[in-house]
């Protein structure tokens, strides 16, 4: 029988790998313009968002035997949030998709790219959660920082396109939406490596 410790870690792990899954399905729905998989992935995040007083009331239990395990609490807390922005990107991408707003093929490779990227990042965090491993810590870390750089470098970027006429304004505020969620899904990830990592 698993112990309370492996029970919410292979819960946790669950959790991450969803996240990575619903990350694919956001970038499917943007790709096709459909809103099957954008509907798909939130789905999948109510069924995380249910299990998640049940989780943090094991996690609770876990700390109270064991100190020294208090930073799966703020893993939670973090793994919790990156489903937050997961449903926060699900809100321009549905704009995007019922007004049919097109991006530019720069945005639209910019956006996929960070996507792949954040898929991958996402799948590494989760897998973490489970194996402490350094090389899937470092890369976490790297990832990050290779996103957040990227977003911003794309979000000034397309300031300058827009001054030059070659983005239309409707598409504009839902680009640079995207952006700040997608820094911020890598900034939580980053967290959840820094916790585990200690």
């Amino acid at each position: 029988m698993k112990t309370l410790y492996e029970e919410i870690r292979h819960q946790m792990h669950e959790i991450g790998t969803g996240t990575e899954h619903c990350m694919v399905l956001l970038q499917r729905a943007f790709m096709r313009n459909s809103l099957e998989p954008l509907n798909a992935c939130r789905e999948k995040l109510a069924v995380f968002r249910n299990a998640e007083p049940e989780l943090t009331k094991k996690v609770k239990e876990l700390v109270r035997k064991d100190e020294t395990k208090k930073e799966y609490t703020t893993v939670l807390h973090h793994l919790m949030g990156i489903c937050d922005d997961l449903s926060e990107l699900t809100v321009p991408l549905e704009t995007k998709i019922k007004e049919r707003i097109l991006f530019s093929d720069r945005a639209v490779t910019e956006i996929s790219f960070l996507s792949q990227n954040l898929a991958e990042l996402l799948k590494a965090t989760g897998d973490l959660i489970l194996v402490k491993n350094p090389i899937l810590l470092r890369y976490v870390e790297e990832s990050e920082i290779m996103v957040a750089k990227m977003a911003t470098d794309y979000a000034t970027q397309h300031e300058e396109r827009k001054i030059e006429g070659l983005c239309l304004p409707v598409a504009s505020p839902l680009f640079l939406k995207t952006l700040e969620i997608f820094k911020d899904i890598a900034r939580k990830a980053k967290e959840i490596a820094s916790e585990l990592s200690r």
